[in-house]
């Protein structure tokens, strides 16, 4: 639990309770992330080191262990192997984290969570929006030699 601090005088103790600012869960994505950073620092690795031992982008991997997003299990593996982590152990880490979070997600879809086996999107596939729909233009038959262009410009002043 990280606790605020009433004063910000090194040596001062602070009056009255400190009260929690935040509680890291042990199981959470935000703990899954922390700890691969530090199996990364106590492997003294940096990430241009990892990206030529994992065969994955430096961005890939900055992302893996950024937080916001599970990475998938390749990308997972291929972190804790290019640090010389226990691969078994991470693998079952990861597989608990995403059930949790697909779950988590479907009671927040308001379904039961079962029989959905959807993972998580991955943290090294980019979310790719859906392009916009534009209004369907209606295709006049052309006569013969006639063509039809359509733009975005402004209509011609009169007098240009």
């Amino acid at each position: 639990m990280i606790r605020q601090r009433e004063s910000g005088v090194p040596g001062e103790r602070p009056v009255g309770t400190a009260r929690a600012v935040v509680s890291i869960a042990p199981d959470g994505l935000e703990s899954f992330a922390r700890d691969l950073r530090a199996l990364r620092a106590k492997a003294g690795l940096d990430y241009p080191e990892m990206a030529e031992a994992s065969h994955y982008t430096m961005k890939t991997l900055v992302s893996a262990a950024g937080g916001l997003r599970l990475p998938t299990l390749p990308v997972a593996v291929a972190y804790v192997r290019a640090c010389g982590g226990n691969v078994a152990e991470w693998e079952e880490r990861w597989q608990k984290l995403a059930t949790k979070i697909t779950t988590d997600a479907a009671k927040k879809r308001g379904g039961d969570g079962e029989g959905r086996q959807a993972l998580p999107e991955p943290a090294d596939t980019p979310a790719i929006p859906e392009p916009p729909t534009q209004p369907a233009v209606p295709d006049p038959a052309p006569g013969p030699g006639e063509v039809y262009v359509i733009t975005s410009a402004k209509p011609r002043q009169p007098g240009w």
